[in-house]
């Protein structure tokens, strides 16, 4: 027989569960909304013009899936938390990585774009109309040429040359990039023969971009070696497990095993930590 008793609680469940519910509802859009914003502005400093709500989708996937999937291939809980804790970083990461090749693209491009704008000025041109002459002649796509023409829509928009140059360095945050705005602001400001100071300036980064190849290309083994050393336990550990998985299951079962994996990612994060700092001067 129903009592009051059960029908408070039956009522006190259904209330919790849908305040639970509104909770997680507003919690998810919440975190929508800011993810959105982010990666809307993230994107747009890219110019990769996606839908963040699509971004956004994939994401909540990852966070769904990879552990799910790492649940059902080592049954082990430290794995899932690894597995949502990749899921988590992987879009900070593929957005760091996307800058950083954009910003060595630039860093690239601008010794021959100083010295065109050189070649323009001794030509004749002004500044703002060499500037535009190097947007319009540059192929689709070059990530150089699109900050340079958000620099010329920044003029059209009311800002001055020095604001929208101040605005290109803020968004790139490269040394190079400020040698280049430094050069044109003072040029602007003091007077002087200002294509010869782009066309030294073309030549010191020219002489610095052959040195860091060498650089990369000398250390292309340290690095190589890093990765190998890196991964080789995570590759011995899943061939093993494919192998033998009863010898294997105390590694992912027990607090000792859990131990011993936390003791070798320290030791793994420390060792890619010292790889970089001795082959950073190239990166």
């Amino acid at each position: 027989m129903v009592t009051l008793k059960s029908l408070l609680c039956a009522l006190l469940l259904c209330v919790s569960v849908l305040l639970a519910l509104s909770a997680l509802r507003r919690g998810h859009q919440a975190l929508r909304a800011r993810f959105t914003e982010r990666a809307r502005d993230d994107l747009e400093d890219l110019f990769l013009f996606v839908d963040p709500s699509r971004v956004f989708r994939l994401h909540l996937a990852l966070l769904l899936g990879l552990p799910l999937l790492a649940g059902w291939a080592t049954h082990a809980w430290p794995a899932v938390l690894l597995a949502a804790l990749g899921a988590a970083l992987l879009p900070r990461l593929v957005l760091q990585s996307l800058r950083t090749r954009r910003r060595r693209r630039v860093a690239g491009q601008l010794p021959d774009a100083l010295a065109m704008l050189a070649g323009a000025l001794r030509a004749g041109a002004s500044l703002q109309v060499a500037l535009s002459t190097l947007v319009r002649e540059s192929p689709a796509g070059d990530p150089l040429a699109q900050e340079l023409s958000l620099v010329l829509r920044g003029q059209r928009l009311g800002m001055t040359l020095d604001e929208a140059l101040a605005a290109l360095g803020r968004r790139l945050r490269m040394e190079d990039v400020d040698l280049f705005v430094t050069a044109l602001v003072m040029a602007r400001e003091v007077g002087g023969n200002l294509a010869e100071v782009l066309d030294r300036l073309a030549a010191a980064l020219r002489t610095q971009l052959a040195l860091e190849g060498k650089l990369h290309a000398l250390t292309a083994q340290g690095r190589l070696q890093g990765w190998v050393v890196g991964l080789l336990p995570l590759g011995l550990a899943a061939v093993l497990s494919w192998l033998d998985p009863e010898a294997m299951a105390p590694l992912f079962h027990t607090p000792q095993g859990w131990a011993v994996m936390a003791v070798l990612a320290t030791l793994l994060a420390l060792g890619g930590l010292a790889i970089r700092r001795l082959v950073g001067v190239a990166l």
